[in-house]
């Protein structure tokens, strides 16, 4: 990925997600394939993130680590309104909603259209599981701007995809991967999306793909850790489990093995968990134990994980939402991790 000034413009692309009914059944027998130090670390880790809210509903000043925090709540299967954590996420959304502009932008400070990517995303996930009208509505809304960003003149190279202003004219597989995801994730709770702009940006994605295998951050460059996730969940997401691009991804990830706290290490093990989870068997096998180590070995003792290099402007609400993030995928909380 490359260099940029702003902090969100290098890492805060960091989830994609379905918004469906969550099925008890389902999540109580996942939760059987969990090990108890897991657990025990994943409820540490909610313990410190529970503090952190504030009296508005914000985890943090900037909406789109609220947008994580909150999200990371509903990954552990916390539904909105119910009971005090799902109270937790309803007050989050609500200052989420609050900061929407007249447009429909949620954009924040920093980022812009990766933060509005991340709280259209929430919006889905809590469309889904509460079946509000008042999300619903922020939603549309939210969906309506990244589909006009989605629509400003670009090159063929870039067409499709998306960039950090809602008016940019070329794209990157971060910003593209964050907005396709959301509009997939409204389409399956309702929100009219048109086909083709999922098509589109599937090409975008696939014109990422690096020629040795694994995705570049804009066509034509050198793939990366969280490009190559990104670019992987962003097909399997859109139903291309078995496209040539997602098998050599998982390939790539595998011969260049990641480790603990090399830069923006959370961007990464969350878009790379998600995508080696959706690959199954021996590549999930494979990335299961290597996470799990690492985040257990370094969970701080008030529950929290630590900065690493790059990701210190989010503090620990952005790493330790993160890091439950990668964590829960495997409760089965959101369906669309579901294999």
């Amino acid at each position: 990925m490359k260099n940029q000034t702003e902090f969100w413009k290098v890492l805060i692309v960091t989830l994609c997600a379905t918004a469906v009914f969550v099925s008890s059944s389902v999540a109580t027998a996942a939760d059987k394939t969990v090990s108890t130090d897991v657990d025990r670390a994943v409820e540490r880790g909610f313990e410190f993130l529970r503090k952190q809210q504030k009296d508005d509903g914000s985890f943090h000043h900037n909406s789109a680590v609220t947008g994580l925090a909150a999200m990371a709540l509903l990954a552990r299967g916390y539904v909105p309104g119910s009971g005090p954590d799902g109270e937790r996420v309803e007050r989050a959304l609500r200052h989420i909603i609050s900061e929407q502009a007249e447009d429909g932008s949620i954009l924040g400070r920093g980022g812009r259209m990766y933060g509005h990517g991340i709280c259209s995303l929430l919006l889905a996930e809590a469309a889904g599981m509460s079946k509000n009208d008042r999300v619903m509505t922020a939603l549309r809304k939210a969906c309506e701007l990244i589909l006009r960003a989605q629509a400003e003149p670009k090159s063929p190279q870039h067409t499709g995809g998306w960039r950090y202003e809602p008016r940019s004219r070329d794209a990157d597989i971060s910003v593209t991967g964050w907005q396709l995801l959301a509009l997939r994730a409204a389409k399956d709770c309702g929100v009219k999306i048109p086909g083709e702009a999922i098509e589109s940006a599937v090409g975008f994605v696939k014109r990422c793909a690096a020629r040795g295998g694994g995705f570049s951050y804009q066509p034509g460059g050198g793939p990366g850790h969280a490009r190559t996730g990104c670019g992987m969940v962003s097909l399997q997401m859109c139903g291309q489990y078995d496209a040539p691009e997602v098998r050599r991804g998982a390939e790539w990830i595998r011969s260049h093995e990641m480790t603990w706290g090399r830069e923006h290490f959370y961007y990464a093990i969350y878009y790379v968990t998600q995508a080696m989870y959706q690959c199954g068997g021996d590549d999930w096998g494979w990335w299961q134990s290597r996470l799990e180590k690492m985040l257990l070995e370094h969970q701080n003792g008030d529950g929290s994980w630590p900065t690493t290099g790059g990701e210190g402007e989010g503090g620990q609400v952005y790493s330790t939402s993160m890091a439950l993030l990668a964590l829960c995928v495997q409760y089965h909380y959101l369906p669309a991790y579901q294999r």
